[in-house]
This record gives structure tokens, C-alpha cells and sequence, in this order.
């Protein structure tokens, strides 16, 4: 049987049982709910409905078991059997096909990404072992990788200059999966919008038109919607990673992952905190808290404004709620539900929407039970969401940030965005450059010579805007001190 076959078995035989485990939970949690509960009459309905689930969760592990067993053993016979293959005239080689340059599933299951994402990495090492032209690095990438390379074959299809070059097309996409497997912004699929001249000019619309009913005799009132513009221009993303050239005389898979993460990591994750709490100054971009500040302040509000140290001010009006301090379950599932009702009083689509919270937010709510023991948010955390939505967590949303009187030190935020609401203009993807005289200052203000230290450096360049197509399409929970408990 096949292995297409054996999974389409598989879900033929869970997911009547999860159909029937979902009926049931539901049912435990009417009951439990009832206002009239009567433990001499109830408790019996109760037991009985937990007896029945975990008659269902045998059910389904026992099927899991078979199953996964059946496929795991196809698997394995599948590579048993293209190992031993031999190819005939005009076939790739066997060598080639286990390489994770070529294969997908050779480089995941070597822990290397992709393998466009692995090539994008060795081609960095060879720009930089060919001291930033292209043609040199063409020509050590055929002694290093070999001519028929797809490392080789990637340089020779990239439009190169001295001193950098531009990622080639074919492989920009997978840069930009490698970013958002770091960067949750990305990950949570924002509108993503060209911007080939820096800067773009979106007509917005600001207020409705008025109707109204009238006298047959009377003149029709007259109205016009209000108009305005949303403005997008680039702000330039720039990060420096100096790299041993050590690493660089490698020609290994390994030190080629570890290049290619050394880039993508500084830039990837400036960009998501960006997006997540910039406030457009300094020539950063505006994220989400700048424009639910800009909701707050359009409303009749005030906005917020929150620190580590000293006292935050916090957000009054617009989308924000403002989390209970001494937090218990039943204000926990108010704020959550306020953060869904304040996006949907606002007439905002329920598209898209995504939670973006600290780990620590989620920890707690995926351990916290309630007064029978059963854990409230962990079914739905387990499948990824919270109220349906997608929940990315990020450490970018700081843990520690004070209350109005500082008495709370260990306050976070946790957002509700729709996404479809959100737009990223890229504006310039990758721009890479390499040199190995240069000096630069290190993370202590000590100015450093690459050549003496004997590094190769790498400098990427990338130029981008993001905007809220509606202010109101972001709530915010503030002054949050969920955790889970710990002894």
C-alpha cells in the first residue's frame, strides 16, 4: 500500500474521533458551565463524558500507532530502495541527489534549511572569498564546489559588480522564507507590496458619505466622502557581520548554514522589532503599537508610552484594554475576548488575525486549569490558535517593562492584528557587499581591522516600509503579568 493510501486511511480513521471528542468536550463544557450545577446529580454526566473521552484518545493513539508505524516502515523501504538504485544513461547521479544543495529533504533532514537557502549561504562565502567580485568568486566556486556546483550554477546566474552584488531572482524568494522562519511579522503574512522607487502613494479614504431619508417635496442632501493618502517611502535596514575566514576556507555544508544565519538573523530580527513596536523615528519604521497609539489619539484618547525603567504611561482609549495586575482566569478570558471585540466594534474583518505575545504569555496560558482541573487554552494552543486566530510568540516584545507607578516591573503586550490590514513595501530586497581591509567598531565601540584579525566582513543592505492600512485593525492589551507558576 502506499504511503499516499496509508494516510488517507489515517484520517479516515481519526477524524471521525476527533468529531466525536470535539462534541464531547463541548458538552463538558455546557455542563460545567450551568448555572445550576448539582454535583448529586451532575457529577455522574461528568464522569461519564471523561470516561467516554479517554476511551476516544485510546482509540485515536492506538490508530496513530499503527498507522505511523505502517508509513514510517514504507518510508523506509522507499529509501531503502533508491539507495540501491542505479542510474541508467542520462540520469543524475545518486551522489547528486543526496546532496542538500539539491534536495529539500536531504538538507531538512540535515538540520540546513532548504537547499536554495544552503546555496545562498556558500554563494555569500564565495563573494567574500573572492574579495567581492564576481568573477573571482565564479572561479573559486568551480575549484571549491566544482563546475556542475548548483553554488557555481547560482553565481554564473547573478548580475554582479565589484565590491557586491545583488541576490539573483531565482533565489530571493527563498531569503525571504528564511526571514520569516526568524521573523514573526513575515511569518504572520503581511500584504506584501513592490516598491521599485522608493517610495508610494496610496489613496485612503477617511470618512463615509452621508444618506439619509427625505420628503418626497424635499431637495436631497447633498454629501461627499472624505479623502486623504497613505505614504510609504523606504527606510534602510543595514547590518555588518564579521565572519573568520577560517569558516570561509570550508567548503562544507555546515559553515555554509552557519553564514547564511549569521546575515539573515541580524537583519531579521531588527526588521520584526521594528515592525512589532517602532515608532517611526529615527528612520526606523512604525509598528503595531505606533499605530494603535495613532487609533488611541484619533478617538479622544491619549497614547502610551512604555519602559523598563521609571514609570510607563499607558495607553488610554482606542484599542487598548488594560490587563488586571492581579491577574485571575476569569479577567484573563475578558481581556482576551475585549481584544476581539474592540477590532470587531471597530468594523474590522476577522480575515486574518493573529495574536503576537511574549513566550511567557503563552506559557501561561496553555498550563493555567480551571477550578476542575482541565486546562482551558491548551487543546486550542496545541492546534496554533487562540480564538481561532494564529499565535506567534517573540521575546522582540520585551517582558519587563514597568507600570504606571513602577510598583510591576514584569509587564509585557499582547496584540491582536488583522493581517490583511497590514502592508510591507519592499522596496530592495538584498544588497550584499564584501571586504576584507576594512575596519569596523565592534559592540563595545572598538574600532576593529578586518585584515589584521584576518575576517572577512559582510554587509547587507535592505530598504522597506510597513504600514496599517486602518489604525483600528490593531488592539492591544497592555500592562500584562500573565506567567505560569513557578517554584
Amino acid at each position: 500500500m502506499s504511503i499516499h493510501e496509508l494516510r488517507a486511511k489515517r484520517a479516515a480513521a481519526l477524524d471521525p474521533i476527533d468529531v466525536q471528542r470535539k462534541a464531547l468536550v463541548t458538552s463538558l463544557d455546557v455542563l460545567v458551565a450551568k448555572a445550576d450545577y448539582d454535583p448529586a446529580v451532575d457529577d455522574a454526566e461528568f464522569d461519564r463524558i471523561q470516561k467516554s473521552i479517554a476511551t476516544l484518545d485510546t482509540r485515536s493513539a492506538s490508530f496513530k500507532t499503527f498507522f505511523d508505524g505502517e508509513i514510517a516502515r514504507e518510508t523506509d523501504e522507499l529509501e531503502r530502495a533508491a539507495k540501491a538504485a542505479k542510474p541508467v544513461e542520462g540520469q543524475v547521479p545518486a551522489s547528486v541527489e543526496t546532496s542538500p544543495y539539491v534536495s529539500d529533504t536531504v538538507a531538512a533532514k540535515m538540520n540546513f534549511g532548504s537547499s536554495k537557502s544552503l546555496i545562498f549561504g556558500a554563494a555569500v562565502k564565495m563573494l567574500a572569498a573572492g574579495g567581492g567580485g564576481i568573477l573571482n568568486a565564479r572561479q573559486i566556486s568551480k575549484e571549491v564546489y566544482g563546475e556542475a556546483h548548483p553554488v557555481t550554477k547560482a553565481l554564473l546566474a547573478s548580475v554582479g559588480a565589484s565590491g557586491g552584488f545583488f541576490v539573483p531572482p531565482d533565489y530571493m524568494p527563498d531569503y525571504v522564507e528564511l526571514l520569516r522562519a526568524q521573523a514573526q511579522v513575515r511569518a504572520a503574512g503581511p500584504r506584501t507590496l513592490p516598491m521599485p522607487r522608493g517610495t508610494m502613494r496610496l489613496p485612503a479614504q477617511t470618512s463615509a458619505a452621508q444618506a439619509s431619508y427625505s420628503a418626497e417635496d424635499k431637495r436631497i442632501p447633498v454629501s461627499q466622502p472624505g479623502t486623504g493618502a497613505l505614504v510609504a517611502s523606504f527606510k534602510k535596514e543595514v547590518g555588518m557581520v564579521p565572519i573568520s575566514n577560517d569558516l570561509m576556507r570550508f567548503a562544507d555544508p555546515a559553515i555554509d548554514a552557519f553564514v547564511r544565519d549569521d546575515l539573515v538573523k541580524v537583519m531579521a530580527l531588527r526588521e520584526d522589532l521594528a515592525f512589532l513596536t517602532g515608532d517611526g523615528t529615527q528612520d526606523t519604521p512604525r509598528g503595531f503599537l505606533s499605530f494603535a497609539n495613532a487609533r488611541a489619539v484619533a478617538t479622544g484618547g491619549t497614547p502610551g508610552n512604555w519602559l523598563t525603567s521609571g514609570n510607563s504611561t499607558l495607553a488610554v482609549g482606542g484599542n487598548f484594554i488594560t490587563s488586571n495586575e492581579t491577574y485571575t482566569l476569569a479577567t484573563v478570558a475578558t481581556e482576551i475576548g475585549g481584544a476581539a471585540n474592540k477590532l470587531d466594534t471597530a468594523n474590522v474583518p476577522d480575515s486574518k488575525r493573529v495574536w503576537f505575545m511574549h513566550p511567557r504569555a503563552r506559557n501561561y496560558l496553555y498550563d493555567v486549569q480551571n477550578s476542575l482541573g482541565q486546562y482551558v487554552y491548551r487543546e486550542e494552543l496545541d492546534a496554533g490558535n487562540l480564538r481561532k486566530c494564529k499565535v506567534y510568540t517573540t521575546t522582540q516584545i520585551p517582558a519587563n517593562l514597568t507600570d504606571a507607578t513602577s510598583a510591576q516591573t514584569d509587564c509585557t503586550l499582547v496584540m491582536l492584528v488583522e493581517m490583511t490590514e497590514a502592508m510591507l513595501f519592499d522596496a530592495m530586497t538584498l544588497e550584499l557587499a564584501v571586504s576584507r581591509e576594512g575596519s569596523y567598531y565592534d559592540a563595545n565601540a572598538v574600532q576593529q581591522n578586518a585584515f589584521q584579525n584576518d575576517e572577512t566582513l559582510i554587509r547587507a543592505i535592505a530598504e522597506h516600509d510597513f504600514l496599517m492600512r486602518h489604525d483600528a485593525a490593531v488592539a492591544v492589551i497592555q500592562n500584562v503579568r500573565w506567567a505560569p507558576a513557578i517554584s
